[in-house]
């Protein structure tokens, strides 16, 4: 049976990563030639709610306006097997984030492994608990760029983590298609569904309600992929503290915990269809 495969680096992406559209839809973008744009615009003409964009960028401008946040969020993701059968899986976990050059990250995945990450402007530290391991990586001074470090190594589009970035205009830029699907309650909280349509992925987004538009739920389906797998991360208990303790984001090796080097980009399993 066909369960996603991690290896140690992977973990970075804990329950931020793989898929999240910003980055994989950035991705459909193939060139800057004049003319593609010109046809890009003529194509999308129409196509694209007014009302929908305003609203993603409400939610986005909020984000990427606040000095610092945390959420948590509980994930559910598909992998195709070989024979064509559809399985879950389940992740959760949360996210303390203080721009420019502050991370912390813990997850937990319903196959018992448990992994945190710490990011402070010039260490990237990595722990899987449930396995007694650790390492450590020099990083770049800034979020944007140690993402952008651990996308290259990872290879893979990575989701949740995008909404990390201090540039969320990807959004915008690559649905071609955009709709306001309606008002929506999700756990009790009045929100907004959204829907968009890029050249390979579809994707929801659900905005709060109200002066503080975050971003409550996502789905990301893969059309184009196999099995066309669905991604899905309701993200709840947001919080934009007026400061965090530095403990938050130091790493103090676990009691027992064994150092290993970092390994490289993951090798290829042929167990696709993991988002």
């Amino acid at each position: 049976m066909k369960k996603p495969f991690w290896v140690l680096l992977s973990l970075c992406c804990l329950l931020l990563w793989p898929a999240f559209v910003i980055q994989s839809v950035a991705a459909e973008a193939t060139g800057s030639d004049s003319s593609i744009v010109e046809d890009k615009e003529f194509a999308t003409e129409g196509l694209r709610d007014p009302e929908a964009l305003a609203e993603l960028k409400r939610a986005t401008d909020f984000l990427t306006a606040q000095p610092r946040f945390k959420f948590k969020a509980r994930i559910f993701y598909d992998v195709i097997q070989d024979d064509g059968r559809r399985l879950q899986f389940e992740k959760s976990g949360e996210i303390s984030l203080q721009r420019p050059d502050r991370l912390y990250v813990e997850s937990r995945r319903d196959d018992g492994r448990w992994r945190k990450l710490w990011y402070q402007g010039k260490t990237l530290s990595i722990a899987e608990l449930s396995q007694n391991l650790h390492t450590q990586v020099q990083a770049p001074p800034t979020i944007d760029a140690t993402l952008d470090m651990l996308e290259a190594l990872v290879k893979e589009p990575q989701p949740l983590a995008d909404i990390l970035y201090n540039d969320l205009s990807p959004l915008e830029e690559q649905a071609i298609e955009a709709d306001l699907v309606g008002d929506s309650l999700l756990d009790e909280v009045p929100c907004r569904q959204l829907s968009f349509r890029g050249e390979t992925v579809d994707w929801q987004l659900w905005v709060e309600q109200g002066e503080k538009p975050f971003i409550r739920k996502v789905v990301i389906n893969y059309r184009e992929a196999p099995g066309s797998p669905q991604y899905m991360a309701l993200i709840n208990d947001w919080e934009t503290p007026e400061r965090f303790s530095d403990e938050l984001f130091t790493f103090v090796v676990p009691k027992g915990s064994e150092w290993i080097k970092v390994l490289g980009p993951p090798r290829q399993t042929g167990e696709g269809g993991q988002p």
